[in-house]
């Protein structure tokens, strides 16, 4: 990572803790890769204890772990914790929804039926949808009205988009489901149909979940395969 310059108004742990997070979130810091508090230090041209501070807000946020043997990591998730994180996911969302149903105000849901309306746009677009996505959910969240719903919305966001190696909307598939389904979510919400809001929402999470779990194993198999086609091709190249 180049050299970051950062707000001199800002408490120096803030800046570390700001910094590291933005490199997760936008996946320039990847699931796994090790981040010094010397190295970050180095990065921000500060000192380490503010460094190690912020470091210490991520890894309570459960944005790094700590490593037996290589220190502190970007976090890793296995399939029996993300099917956890969705599972909080569905019923927070879902509550979300029922909430934004009952008390958006009309700019909220002036807002919510722009981006829907703008989505399909993007469709070739899947980074830039990616965003979007992103940006049509925290309108929701806050249309609840519930700020502490909202925080910890926000957190499980972040959780996951850090969890992420890659995009669920790399997939053509997802992204037609993912306009259909922000559509149906909107009219329910739109509708003040509280019921069905929660309902959609749930079913949202549900199958972004699926969309998810199916990246992540085709992504395992490619990687057994490759291993194999190498080990295959050492051999011959060893018996040969």
């Amino acid at each position: 990572m180049t050299k970051k310059r950062h707000d001199p108004n800002l408490l120096l742990g803030d800046v570390a803790y700001e910094a590291v997070r933005e490199a997760i979130l936008s996946n320039d810091l990847h699931p796994g890769d090790r981040v010094s508090e010397y190295k970050v230090a180095e990065w921000l041209n500060i000192s380490r204890t503010p460094a190690r501070e912020g470091l210490r807000r991520l890894q309570n946020e459960g944005l790094l772990q700590q490593h037996p043997r290589r220190g502190l990591v970007v976090a890793t998730i296995d399939d029996e914790a993300l099917h956890e994180l969705y599972a909080v996911r569905e019923l927070l969302e879902g509550e979300a929804a029922a909430m934004a149903a009952r008390r958006a105000n009309e700019a909220e849901i002036a807002m919510m039926k722009h981006l829907v309306e703008s989505e399909a746009a993007m469709f070739d677009k899947p980074e830039l949808m990616y965003e979007h996505n992103r940006m049509f959910h925290d309108v929701i969240y806050k249309a609840a009205h519930n700020e502490f719903l909202l925080k910890y919305l926000l957190l499980m966001a972040d959780t996951i988009s850090a969890y992420r190696s890659v995009s669920t909307l790399i997939d053509e598939e997802r992204r037609k489901e993912v306009i259909e389904e922000h559509q149906r979510l909107y009219d329910a919400i739109a509708a003040r149909d509280d019921a069905a809001a929660r309902s959609m929402a749930a079913q949202h999470v549900r199958n972004a979940l699926k969309a998810r779990t199916k990246i992540r194993h085709t992504k395992l198999t490619d990687e057994v395969e490759r291993r194999s086609r190498m080990n295959s091709f050492f051999r011959k190249t060893t018996s040969s």
